[in-house]
């Protein structure tokens, strides 16, 4: 049977004050419980770090202490020190052997005279101490010291020494005790805690949430009054300020959907009331990069192979377009035209268009291998490049804009573009001297372009030059 709590359905809903409650008294118990192992491990690491280093200076001084009645063989000697050590309470047991492993001293008398047997799994000492952890048959844990006794490099003997971890375990049952009291304790404290807070925190939270349910139904303009100034009040102003950003970007949206460049978003981000972007004359350079055959090659290509290769195609111009600093400003069926030094300016903008360009014709040689290799048919491009003054802005009407450029050096481009043959790169004589030096190219002599009277000096662009200066990023 279903619980009505007045939701969608007649779904039971837990309160958002108890899931906050359950939560902060969660993360509460849970953090309180990694605490207490946190010190719990500590206290165990510093109690047995100490353990150990009390045990060596004992191992270490009792070696030394044997080596002389070791050379004169004087149990009586050794077996003194053996039973002063043992008077220590947490000493286990202490051997001392000679060079053949004889016990010569044990806290066991019973033991004296017999060899050695270690416990299984201990590593057999060698040059050097060894310091180990076993457990007994009654499961009493060991630390385990062995001290090699050398007298002018030649071993003699040896001391073990094992000391009970009794009282480390008795030492952490009783912490661990004390610290179950205080967490439980804490945890008490924490619940009652955790539900003011829940209840504070609650009231503003459902007013953001019923904000974020008008962003969803597209109320960019909401603003919430701010009810704090704590976090909660931060969350409120930030809810704020994602509502203004949101109203921003959908304004620009609507303004600019044709928009690819991320220079012409930031232009207007500038002032996003400001729905356009005021002609003016600008230097720029201008790029118009066509598919040559492409009609040919789409008869022979069905419509889903077409738009892949449009799309491969688009992504090489727009990713290359981007790396040099260009504005993509429209397709043109199997072509595109970019810009070069507008929206944005750049002082280099003739050198950044023809990088792009042979950057294009290198990205498109790729993609036609990979199409050979594929079986597919290869495809090849002309690009027209001319810098000169245009007219920048945006044009079109309140429902449709669209940033673009006009002017000769418009036209010259896409007539060089249009005399371009597969592969090459075609440049006015005026982009050429702004880049002179910097490319390699060489002159095709006067072209009579169609819409000019005057004829044209075009150049060919084959690279760029060995000199650096015009190297590629």
């Amino acid at each position: 049977m279903l619980l009505s709590g007045g939701g969608e359905g007649g779904r039971f809903r837990l309160p958002l004050k108890l899931k906050l409650s359950l939560l902060i008294t969660s993360l509460l118990i849970l953090t309180v419980l990694l605490v207490s192992a946190f010190l719990l491990r500590q206290s165990q690491k510093t109690l047995t770090a100490e353990m150990t280093k009390r045990g060596l200076t004992i191992a270490q001084n009792l070696a030394a202490s044997a080596k002389n009645p070791l050379l004169t063989d004087d149990e009586l000697s050794l077996n003194s020190l053996v039973k002063e050590i043992t008077r220590d309470a947490d000493v286990a047991y202490v051997i001392i052997v000679d060079h053949n492993a004889r016990i010569l001293a044990h806290s066991d008398a019973g033991l004296i005279g017999r060899p050695l047997e270690r416990p299984p799994g201990l590593v057999r000492l060698g040059e050097g101490l060894l310091v180990q952890t076993y457990r007994t048959v009654r499961d009493e844990a060991i630390l385990d010291f062995a001290v090699p006794v050398v007298f002018r490099r030649v071993p003699v003997g040896a001391v073990y020494l094992g000391f009970s971890q009794r009282s480390i375990e008795q030492a952490l049952a009783d912490a661990r005790w004390r610290t179950i009291l205080i967490s439980a304790l804490m945890i008490l404290l924490g619940i009652g805690g955790a539900l003011g807070l829940a209840t504070f925190l609650s009231r503003p939270i459902l007013r953001l949430v019923e904000g974020t349910r008008a962003i969803a139904m597209g109320n960019f303009k909401i603003s919430l009054r701010v009810p704090s100034r704590d976090e909660i009040g931060a969350l409120t102003e930030a809810f704020n300020q994602m509502a203004q950003s949101l109203w921003e970007k959908e304004m620009i949206k609507r303004a600019f959907t044709r928009y690819v460049a991320r220079e012409v978003v930031d232009e207007i981000l500038k002032d996003p009331e400001r729905l356009v972007l005021t002609g003016e004359r600008r230097d720029v350079t201008v790029l118009f990069c066509d598919i040559r055959g492409f009609t040919t090659t789409a008869e022979r290509l069905s419509p889903e192979e077409v738009v892949s290769l449009l799309n491969t195609f688009y992504t090489l111009m727009i990713d290359t377009t981007f790396k040099y600093d260009g504005t993509l400003d429209k397709f043109l069926g199997d072509g595109v035209m970019a810009i070069f030094g507008a929206p944005i300016f750049h002082e280099d903008h003739a050198l950044h268009a023809l990088q792009t360009a042979l950057a294009m014709q290198a990205g498109v040689r790729e993609l036609s291998v990979r199409r050979a290799a594929e079986g597919r048919s290869p495809i090849a491009v002309g690009i027209g490049v001319s810098a000169g003054e245009v007219v920048a802005g945006t044009v079109g009407t309140e429902e449709r804009m669209e940033y673009t450029v006009i002017g000769d050096s418009v036209n010259l481009a896409s007539r060089l573009e249009s005399n371009a043959k597969p592969g090459q790169v075609l440049i006015s004589d005026r982009t050429y001297r702004k880049v002179e030096g910097r490319v390699e190219a060489r002159s095709l002599g006067i072209l009579k372009v169609k819409g000019k009277e005057e004829e044209v000096l075009v150049w060919e662009v084959l690279g760029l030059a060995e000199s650096g200066n015009g190297e590629e990023r």
